[in-house]
Order: structure tokens, then C-alpha cells, then sequence
């Protein structure tokens, strides 16, 4: 028995002999190939006396071998060479994918790093500008004469720490698609308590939207395993998004509920513009800002959505958003049964903060 690589060599060899020759020249060769191989067939045939071997049968059988071989030989030729085309097309372009797959990689990472190094830099001149703006903004070493420097304080130093939040978010990005991020210690916490801490942070921000803020969660108080300073900042992300892009006389309301298998999942409902598949995806992409009538109004970086999901994915979590356009969005923090424990503490059931009518 011919070996594996014999047959893989004769085999390329004869796709090689037969690569150079036009369609018509190898058409010919198997055709005939065919004839001689019908004429051996009967003359073995012939022995077993089945069948007469005179010229006449071999004539006929020659012009019929011919007549329906030859068609079927070029058109399977055909198709052959245009599927050799097309896998060497596909081959060149599985090739660049991978090279262009790389260098994306790359790319990204080098990204990732630029991001890290240079939140890192600036974070500590911002400091400094936040710190020194606050003492004169205070006048702790002395009273200011002139009331406009005390505004210009103020506007530095509420401008620095919007720039640092800014920072503090690609800074966090960064580290968790590089997977430095779970360097952070874990810890349990009431998860109640974070979320009436998120909304109490967010109340200001309603009263001024005059957007209806509610918290409904169940009697039973539980306990996540978590990095407490994460969830918080997810909270903050989704509650705000919620209340800026939630028209006056709208609601935004929070829910918490056990699921069957034992997972917690914290709900965000709002009656705000809503968003189309395609915004979401937008949204959910780091640096993407979905265009509509309120994006003017509240500016901001893209990076909410994104490190919010980045965050709930590293901790095994998930976050799932779901929307209609102009009927408004439900966002799900899902938070795995591993990382949920009891408390039979009890608990407010419902709060309500509707804000005062301008």
C-alpha cells in the first residue's frame, strides 16, 4: 500500500501538471483517460464472453464515452477552477484578517497602556489643582477681597474634579481590559445601603430634571462579595443615565429581585427617549455617544455604559439592556448566586423622591 506522503505527493503533483494546462487541454486528457478506460472494460468484459470485442463496439463505444464525457468533463473543469480561485481568495483574505486581527490587538493594547499612563500623569497635577483650589475657595489662609476670585476657585476647582472623574473612568477602562483591575480587594457590603448611598448622590441631579426617582426593594436585605467601590460607580452610571436622558415629569425607577436560581438582579426603568438596536450598540461601545434632541444638554465622555459592563463582567455578572424608542429603557444588573449572601435585617420597602416643580 502506497504511504500517506507518497499519495499526498503524487497527488500535488498532478494538481500542478494539470494547473498549467488550459481548461480545453485538460478537458481532452481525461476524456480521453475515460475512452481508454470504457475500451478496457470491455475488452475484460470480452473474456467473460458478456460482450463480443470487435472494432465496431469499440468505435461506438468510443463516440459515446466521448459524447457524454466531454461536457460533463469541461463544466466540472470549470467549476473546479473557479472553486480554486475562490479558495485562494479566501485563503489571502483568512490571511490578512488574522494579520489585521493582530495588529487590533496590538493596537489595543498599546492603547490600553497610553490610556494607564497617561491618567496616571495627569492625575497628579489635577490633584494638585483640585487641593489648592479648594483652600482658596475656603480661604483658609485669609479672606479673599474680591468675590470673583472666590467664583473663579470655585469654577476651577468644580471643572478639576469633573476632569478627574473623566480620568478616573478611562483610568479604570483601561485597567480592566488589561486585567489589572481585580487587584482590588473584595469585600461584603449591604447592597441596599449602596444603592440608597448612589441615590442620595443622584438626588440633586433629579430634582433639577424634575425626574420622579424611585426605590423599590424587597423586605429580605442581602449582602454582596464585591468591590464595594465598583458597583457603586456602575449604580451612579446607570441612575444618571436614566435621570439625564428622562424628560421632565418622567420616572426612573430602581428595583431588586431574587431570581429562581438564586442570582440578584437590580433593575433600572425609566420613561425617558428610549434607544434603537443600533444606539445601543453604540452606547455600549467605549467612547460612543448616541445622537438625539438631549445629547447637547448633557454632554458627557461615552464611557458610562462601557465600564459599567466592564465592571459587572468582571464580576461574573452581566448587564443587559433592553429599549424602545420613545417609550423608554429597562437596564438588568444580574449579580451571580456565588456572590450573594442573607441579611435579615429589615429594610425601607419603597422610597420615593419626586422632585419640587421649578
Amino acid at each position: 500500500m502506497r504511504p500517506a506522503s507518497s499519495r499526498s505527493t503524487f497527488r500535488s503533483f498532478i494538481d500542478r501538471f494539470l494547473g498549467r494546462m488550459s481548461r480545453i487541454g485538460v478537458t481532452i486528457i481525461l476524456t480521453a483517460s475515460a475512452v481508454i478506460i470504457a475500451v478496457a472494460l470491455i475488452w475484460i468484459l470480452s473474456f467473460v464472453r458478456l460482450v463480443v470485442f470487435d472494432f465496431n463496439l469499440v468505435l461506438a463505444t468510443t463516440i459515446v464515452t466521448i459524447l457524454t464525457a466531454t461536457p460533463i468533463i469541461y463544466t466540472t473543469i470549470g467549476f473546479v477552477h473557479e472553486i480554486a480561485q475562490k479558495s485562494k481568495a479566501l485563503a489571502r483574505m483568512t490571511e490578512n484578517l488574522a494579520i489585521a486581527f493582530h495588529n487590533a490587538e496590538e493596537a489595543n493594547e498599546a492603547k490600553s497602556r497610553f490610556l494607564a499612563n497617561m491618567s496616571h500623569e495627569l492625575r497628579t497635577p489635577l490633584n494638585a489643582v483640585i487641593g489648592f483650589s479648594d483652600i482658596m475657595l475656603n480661604q483658609r489662609f485669609g479672606r479673599i477681597e474680591n468675590p470673583r476670585y472666590v467664583d473663579y476657585a470655585k469654577d476651577i476647582n468644580s471643572s478639576g474634579i469633573h476632569l478627574l472623574g473623566i480620568i478616573n473612568d478611562i483610568l479604570d477602562l483601561s485597567k480592566i481590559e488589561s486585567g489589572e483591575a481585580s487587584v482590588e480587594p473584595e469585600n461584603e457590603f449591604d447592597i441596599v445601603t449602596v444603592i440608597e448611598s448612589a441615590c442620595a448622590m443622584l438626588r440633586p441631579l433629579a430634582a433639577r430634571q424634575q425626574v420622579a426617582l424611585a426605590i423599590d426593594v424587597p423586605d429580605q436585605r442581602y449582602v454582596l462579595l464585591a468591590v464595594e467601590r465598583m458597583v457603586r460607580q456602575v449604580l451612579l452610571n446607570i441612575l444618571s443615565n436614566a435621570i439625564k436622558y428622562t424628560g421632565a415629569t418622567g420616572t426612573v425607577r430602581l428595583t431588586v429581585d431574587r431570581c429562581s436560581n438564586g442570582a440578584l438582579t437590580i433593575s433600572v426603568v425609566d420613561t425617558g427617549i428610549g434607544m434603537t438596536a443600533e444606539e445601543i450598540r453604540v452606547a455600549m461601545s467605549p467612547f460612543g455617544q448616541v445622537k438625539s434632541k438631549l445629547s447637547g444638554i448633557h454632554a458627557g465622555t461615552g464611557l458610562g455604559l462601557p465600564l459599567a459592563k466592564a465592571m459587572m463582567d468582571m464580576h461574573g455578572g452581566s448587564l443587559v439592556i433592553r429599549s424602545v424608542p420613545g417609550r423608554g429603557s429597562s437596564v438588568a444588573l444580574r449579580f451571580p448566586t456565588s456572590r450573594i449572601r442573607h441579611d435579615t435585617s429589615p429594610v425601607l420597602v419603597v422610597q420615593e423622591i419626586t422632585p419640587r416643580a421649578s
